[in-house]
Parts: structure tokens; sequence; C-alpha cells
């Protein structure tokens, strides 16, 4: 190398470099970290669609089960099917009890059969919180649509409507007591609130086999 020549670049960047380069750099930086927030919200709005919709389901599986097997018994006269229509907070809010065959017997020493009374309707407290809950008592007895113990099915139903076909005609209120038969099957519709506030509604139909027996 001559005397007086430079080896290489010895003046490294400059400091408007540096501030560009470190601009560029936060840009970068913002744009990743939005994407990952937007995302992240994305993911749950989309588990907690999923969580409500798994309650619905579940809701809808346990009440089509327990109504599929109801039952009226001449021999019985305890047996019973009753719906009532009601309303809570602008939104629907029946109830139905009913005698049916689903019970499981879980131990062969129990002294249970497969009989058992079942309801379901909708808990909410002051703070407007809603509960689907299920009532089954695994005797029927000379006190129906009382006692028995009180599940909780779903947090995400605010909202629970039952109608009833009565040969050709839906009506919104069932009776045994005073129709001595079943419902030929139930309309179930349950109302979900979303995380996001979105109402979303859900409608099953139901048939009873054991009403054409009657």
């Amino acid at each position: 190398m001559k005397p007086g020549e430079r080896y290489g670049n010895t003046y490294g960047f400059t400091l408007l470099e540096i501030l560009i380069a470190i601009t560029i750099l936060a840009l970068i930086l913002t744009m990743v970290y939005g994407s990952f927030i937007q995302t992240k919200k994305v993911i749950a709005i989309t588990e907690d669609a999923v969580r409500g919709l798994r309650g619905v389901r579940v809701a809808f599986s346990r009440m089509m089960m327990d109504l599929n097997m109801a039952f009226l018994s001449d021999k019985n006269g305890n047996t019973f099917f009753v719906g009532t229509d009601n309303y809570a907070e602008e939104y629907p809010d029946d109830a139905i009890d009913f005698t049916t065959f689903s019970h499981k017997i879980r131990h062969e020493e129990a002294h249970e059969s497969d009989q058992t009374e079942v309801g379901y309707y909708i808990k909410r407290d002051f703070e407007g919180h809603a509960l689907l809950m299920k009532r089954e008592k695994k005797r029927i007895d000379s006190n129906p649509l009382y006692g028995g113990i009180n599940l909780e099915i779903s947090d995400h139903i605010v909202g629970l409507n039952f109608r009833y076909l009565d040969k050709d005609v839906w009506v919104d209120s069932w009776d045994s007591r005073v129709s001595n038969r079943l419902p030929d099957a139930v309309e179930i519709t349950l109302i979900v609130i979303d995380s996001a506030k979105k109402e979303r509604q859900y409608t099953t139909i139901v048939n009873i086999p054991l009403a054409r027996h009657r």
C-alpha cells in the first residue's frame, strides 16, 4: 500500500444515516406489533365464539336426549309434561319440566330406575348474568315440579324459548295435567350474547316418539 492511501472505508455511518435506520426499524416493529395485537384479538374473538357454540351444542344435546325419552304413564299419576311461557329483561325466559326415561343408573346397587324428573330454565342474578340450568330429580314422587339437584349447563345463554307442536299447530305453553298427553314435538330456541355483544339465535326441533303411543 502506497503512502497516503486509505485501507477500506474508515468513515463509518453518519448521524443522519443512523437516524434513518432507527426510524425504519421503529416503523417495522410498530407494524409487526400492530399485526400481532390484531391477530391476538381475532384469536380471542374466535375462541369466545367457539366456547359459546360449544355451550349451545351441550345444551341442545342434553335437552334433546331428555325430550326424546319424555313419557306419561297411566299407572303413575305423578308423571307430567309442563312448559311455561315467560319473558325477563326482554328475552324469552321459558321453563320446562317433564318426566323422562333418560336417567342413567351408574351403580348396580343404586335403588333407582331410568325414570326421572327433568327441568330446564334460566337463572338470572341482579347484575344481569344468566345461566342455563338443569333440574334433575332421580325419583318421581308425589311432589312434581320441585326438588332434585340443579346443575349449570352454560353461562353463554341469555334467552330460552320453547314451543310445542299440538297436532299441526305450534303453541307457547303446555300442561299435560290438563291435556293428559305429550306434544308431538318441541321447538327449542337459544339466544346467546357473545363477547362482541352480538346476539345470536339457534333453533332446533325435537320429536317426542312416545307422544304417538297415547
